[in-house]
């Protein structure tokens, strides 16, 4: 029997419609995610796996971390827009280049002072 069940799977998109539909392992719904107050960047595509830990980031490392999420949240592009606008105006023989440096190094604390004043 359990032959014939493998062999007629093949003939199906989803397996064998007899036996009971499992989720795919690490599967993730966008209906489980219900926050809608929350950023779409912090939305994830899945779900972690593996024994949870926790550490310390090195100063780097958060450094890094925190200028990703900055560069990466739509929610924030229209503040990087003006940050590099006020540095082409400030430099104006800045190239795309220098002006992308000077955003990773000057854009978060710059960030923070913006929306806390």
């Amino acid at each position: 029997m359990d032959e014939a069940a493998k062999f007629a799977s093949f003939y199906f998109k989803e397996g064998d419609p007899t036996l009971p539909l499992k989720e795919k392992r690490n599967e993730v719904y966008l209906d489980d995610i219900v926050d809608d107050d929350m950023f779409e960047f912090f939305k994830p595509p899945g779900k972690a796996i593996g024994a949870e830990g926790k550490r310390y980031l090195a100063d780097n490392e958060y450094t890094a971390a925190h200028l990703y999420v900055l560069m990466n949240c739509p929610e924030v592009q229209p503040f990087i827009d003006v940050f590099v606008t006020e540095k082409r105006k400030q430099f104006p023989n800045l190239n795309d280049e220098a002006v992308n440096a000077v955003t990773e190094q000057e854009f978060p604390s710059w960030f923070e002072k913006y929306v806390c004043s």
